[in-house]
């Protein structure tokens, strides 16, 4: 009985053979290690194209090719670990696959995302063999093939064409290309970028001729403008060039005239020697087309005869030219005898002539080469002077006390264009109280002769005409009180301005208790039962906004002291009140402006 016991007490103590016994430090130790050990971090992308290499021979049929046949190498690299599936594009759906290889055996492809994908699970870096073709199309007597690339790290072509003739390869993006000779092909190679299509187009080489010199064909617009003594000409020289590239251009300038500027596109330089001729420099090679501008003048003397003048272009096969001719001041031009030159409507002259000036353009020419002349007539006729400056209309208001005193207040609504003063005759004995300009207090000036001078601005442009200002003046007279009877007899005048007016309102306020017969009123001044401010007269184009265009330039010009300096005016405002009275005149002009009437009941 004992030695069963002992038996399996024996069969318990011995360890099974998948157990491994170790002491407690032991493996405290090693599972302190394994806490310790960083996790593997996953693969930030499924797989790796590392490089593809295609390696084509293009297939003729009848001499003409119809496809390319490629053998295309793909080196793979799975990055996921193993066990695990990836899917790899490799071609697109628009080629036509033969067979792929991946280890000696069939690779699995499939049409995925609209591309042939390789779908594998093979661990590692390998390489996939791919054989497709790609057809051929032609373009502008070129042929050709395009289609999509996959993202490689490195992309290689080699691309064989059959033919005898010598050809121009055309491969988009490439990086590095080089073609030659073998055989009866040409065969070309090279290195593409990761992204982008396979694009290669091919045509027959063509020889390289010899480089001819260049040859300029020269059209020269000429602008002439006669006035004021002067002479001007705005020279456009447009060049065609053919065949090959030219730094420099040339031309012949009239000797009497002075060259002002050049400008050009690309112009590093020019200068006018002592013969006339003009070099202008290019920084560039111009070909095809190319334009230089020219600006000249002369001072012309009382009574000399003047030449168009004629800018020549030099080293050009053949120049023809073109001329309009304008006046710059009150001149009558007319054509001399012509020689080599024919008279034209200015409606065919060209833009380069019509479109660089405002001023109308009296007569046009046109020659063919040679040595034309263009003589003109120029007739001086003087000036006339013309009105400067417009009174539009003029409101006087006056009150008159019980004692004979007069205050009054005449606004202007002026024009003006160049004038610096308003002149202005004052009553005998009126002493000025303010002026304003635009709004705004000014300081007039008292002439050697006695007239008022009040500064004026410029008036804007509005409408294609010029805006209104406003002009101020108040003053005061003393006047005669009435008698004792309480008659008496009111007269005065407007001061008298040196610009025409073509409306004037007067409006003279007597005190409530007077009483104004019919049968006594005198002056230059039609009495009316109102004022009818004319619409024409009133038309002055005097808006809000010109109003203060005129304060801001009566601002500035009272800060540069053009409206006089001192101490700063006062603007006096008239207090009305009373009984009005009504006289008004149309068009006056440097004329005495005066109204009289009788009144009565002023004790």
């Amino acid at each position: 009985m004992s030695l069963v016991l002992f038996t399996s007490m024996m069969a318990v103590a011995q360890p099974a053979p998948e157990q491994v016994t170790m002491t407690l430090p032991e493996f405290l130790k090693l599972y302190e290690a394994s806490k310790d050990r960083p996790a593997k971090p996953e693969a930030p992308r499924q797989f790796a194209l590392s490089s593809a290499t295609y390696t084509g021979r293009v297939v003729l049929d009848d001499g003409e090719p119809t496809s390319a046949v490629f053998r295309a190498r793909f080196r793979v690299e799975n990055l996921r670990e193993r066990g695990f599936w990836v899917r790899v594009p490799l071609l697109p759906a628009a080629v036509a696959v033969r067979s792929a290889s991946l280890g000696g055996a069939d690779a699995p492809l499939v049409l995925e995302g609209g591309n042939y994908t390789l779908v594998t699970d093979r661990p590692g870096a390998f390489d996939v063999t791919v054989e497709f073709a790609a057809a051929v199309q032609a373009r502008d007597g070129s042929n050709g093939f395009t289609f999509p690339l996959m993202g490689s790290g490195a992309t290689d072509l080699s691309l064989t064409v059959p033919a005898s003739d010598a050809l121009d390869f055309e491969i988009d993006n490439a990086k590095l290309k080089s073609d030659r000779r073998v055989g009866d092909a040409r065969v070309v190679e090279a290195t593409l970028p990761a992204t982008g299509s396979l694009s290669v187009w091919w045509q027959r080489e063509i020889p390289e001729v010899e480089a001819q010199d260049a040859r300029i064909y020269s059209q020269v617009h000429t602008l002439v403008g006669v006035g004021d003594g002067l002479l001007t000409s705005r020279v456009t020289l447009q060049n065609t060039i053919l065949f090959s590239g030219v730094d420099e251009i040339r031309a012949k300038v009239p000797p009497t005239m002075t060259v002002i500027d050049v400008t050009g596109a690309g112009l590093r330089d020019w200068s006018v020697d002592d013969a006339g001729e003009l070099t202008a420099q290019l920084n560039y090679a111009a070909e095809g087309s190319y334009t230089l501008t020219l600006e000249l003048e002369k001072v012309l003397a009382a009574g000399e005869p003047v030449q168009v003048p004629l800018v020549e272009p030099l080293g050009v096969e053949r120049s023809k030219g073109f001329v309009g001719v304008q006046p710059l001041s009150n001149v009558e031009l007319t054509a001399g005898a012509l020689s080599g030159a024919t008279a034209v409507d200015v409606r065919v002259l060209p833009a380069s002539i019509l479109g660089v000036t405002g001023q109308p353009v009296l007569l046009g020419f046109k020659y063919l080469g040679g040595q034309p002349s263009i003589p003109l007539q120029v007739t001086d006729h003087p000036e006339v002077d013309v009105l400067v400056t417009l009174v539009d209309q003029a409101n006087a208001t006056t009150m008159f006390t019980k004692d004979g005193r007069r205050l009054t207040s005449v606004r202007y609504q002026v024009r003006n264009n160049r004038r610096q003063f308003l002149r202005l005759r004052l009553p005998t004995d009126a002493t000025l109280w303010s002026a304003a300009v635009g709004g705004r207090s000014v300081q007039p000036a008292m002439s050697t002769d006695g007239d008022l001078l009040v500064p004026l601005v410029r008036s804007q442009a509005a409408g294609g005409s010029l805006a209104a200002f406003d002009v101020e003046v108040v003053y005061v007279e003393s006047g005669r009180p009435p008698g004792s009877n309480g008659r008496g007899r009111f007269e005065a005048q407007l001061p008298t301005a040196d610009a025409p007016t073509t409306w004037v309102g007067w409006t003279v306020f007597a005190p409530n208790e007077a009483k104004v017969p019919k049968r006594t009123r005198d002056g230059s001044m039609r009495r009316v039962a109102g004022l009818s401010r004319p619409p024409a007269a009133a038309a002055v184009h005097n808006v809000a906004a010109q109003a203060a265009q005129a304060q801001a330039a009566g601002a500035a010009l009272g800060a540069s002291g053009g409206l006089g300096e001192g101490a700063a005016p006062v603007k006096v405002s008239l207090p009305t009140d009373g009984k009005p009275v009504y006289f008004e005149k149309l068009l006056a002009l440097d004329e005495r402006l005066w109204v009289a009437f009788n009144y009565s009941g002023l004790k």
